[in-house]
């Protein structure tokens, strides 16, 4: 589970930290910043899955012109803060430890990024991986002259512990992707570095990006695929897999009588000419209604369920605008199945949203973790705080209701009074 993730020259933010709980609610304005946390975690994704930066921050194509990776918006030149030529992300995480005692270890996993050459494209500047206050390798770029023969490389030192060499034993890796996926490979490395590279790796990779279109979720799929794609694709098959369960399908028949006018008791899956299978919702009166016809409301709630309830789940979720399509008398139904599923299985959900009622449903834990982004007035700078960070937050939630609060402009009005008493002492 990732606990934190900082962002130093990223995007709009100059310095900002985001803490992280199962589920993480990111409120804030328009052009706040709000989308570029996303792109901060898919840049860590994408980097979990051994891209180049270049290809993290551009494009990934594979065989016969296939789109397989969207880069990062804006690219190189708009990928670092006010024209900065660098920016750095830090990782903070959880992962099972690999000698088997059952507990977690947290690793927190720092990359720096030189965005400037146009020539030979993103290259590291530093990058380290701690597991506590213990260094599995870090980098040290100013001490290390590049070599002179063949492609730039980074040079890495591991702990000085490594075969008792007062420096640590010291390799070389290509500065065009990030270390994290190349130190599994070393064959030089010790395999307890290996494995700990490799788990956080892996842990940054199980994630699921949401961004649900209904033409997408309307569409046939064939049985068999069992992952939701990111705009919902694959919906009916998903389900299809999830409703071989006959509790799961009761479970899930029963959400959608709770969130619409449908009285929905069961589900079918015919296929077409060609094998693939659309959902059709059956009602008690025999009526069915297919997903050609369903709303986008009772698809998107739907394809939340086939993602979190689904036999391939990620361990990590981001959904923009959550609340879009559901009605405001039924989202607390959504948070209910969230924070459910969180609680459960495991599952790490973030998404942002502009619903003060969204945010007046959330229970105590997952206030917690709710923060605003904002911009101040004049600013550049993106800003991240957590709502109950906010000074007389706690007292003044004693009183009203976070869904006001959030309507009336109160929290952006607090952290602004805030940040210039902050700064005029």
């Amino acid at each position: 589970m990732i606990d934190a993730i900082r962002l130093e020259r990223f995007k709009n933010f100059r310095d900002a930290r985001l803490t992280l709980g199962p589920f993480t609610v990111i409120v804030g304005t328009n052009a706040s910043g709000k989308s570029n946390l996303r792109d901060a975690f898919r840049f860590v994704h994408g980097m979990s899955r051994g891209y180049t930066l270049a290809e993290i921050i551009g494009e990934k194509y594979v065989e016969g012109g296939v789109l397989q990776w969207k880069g990062i918006r804006g690219g190189t030149r708009e990928v670092a803060f006010a024209g900065e030529h660098d920016f750095r992300l830090t990782t903070g995480l959880r992962v099972a430890d690999s000698r088997g005692f059952g507990s977690a270890r947290r690793l927190e996993h720092r990359i720096q990024v030189d965005v400037a050459d146009n020539r030979l494209g993103p290259r590291l500047l530093r990058e380290s991986l701690h597991a506590g206050s213990s260094a599995i390798y870090d980098s040290h770029p100013h001490n290390d002259p590049p070599d002179q023969e063949g492609p730039p490389y980074l040079f890495v030192r591991l702990p000085r512990d490594y075969h008792n060499r007062k420096h640590g034993k010291r390799l070389r890796f290509l500065d065009n992707r990030p270390v994290l996926t190349q130190l599994p490979d070393h064959k030089e490395a010790k395999k307890a570095y290996r494995e700990s590279a490799q788990a956080c790796a892996a842990a940054l990779e199980s994630m699921r990006f949401l961004d649900l279109a209904p033409e997408a979720m309307k569409s046939p799929s064939l049985p068999g695929q069992v992952i939701l794609g990111d705009r919902g694709e694959n919906l009916s098959s998903v389900l299809q897999a999830i409703c071989q369960d006959d509790d799961k399908r009761r479970a899930v028949a029963e959400w959608i009588r709770e969130l619409t006018p449908l009285d929905v008791v069961d589900f079918e899956f015919v296929p077409d000419q060609t094998g693939r299978v659309l959902v059709t919702l059956i009602e008690s009166t025999g009526q069915r209604t297919s997903a050609y016809s369903a709303s986008d409301g009772t698809l998107r709630f739907l394809a939340m369920i086939a993602a979190l309830l689904g036999p391939d789940t990620a361990d990590f979720y981001f959904l923009e605008e959550i609340d879009n399509g559901i009605h405001p008398t039924r989202l607390h139904l959504l948070l209910q199945l969230i924070e459910q599923q969180a609680r459960q299985n495991g599952l790490q959900v973030v998404t942002t949203t502009h619903s003060p009622q969204l945010l007046g449903m959330l229970s105590r834990g997952s206030r917690e973790h709710a923060s605003l982004v904002y911009r101040l007035e004049g600013q550049t700078a993106g800003h991240i705080r957590r709502l109950v960070d906010i000074p007389e937050a706690q007292r003044v939630l004693e009183e009203q209701n976070l869904s006001r609060l959030h309507e009336s402009g109160w929290l952006e009005d607090a952290v602004a009074f805030a940040e210039t008493a902050e700064a005029s002492e």
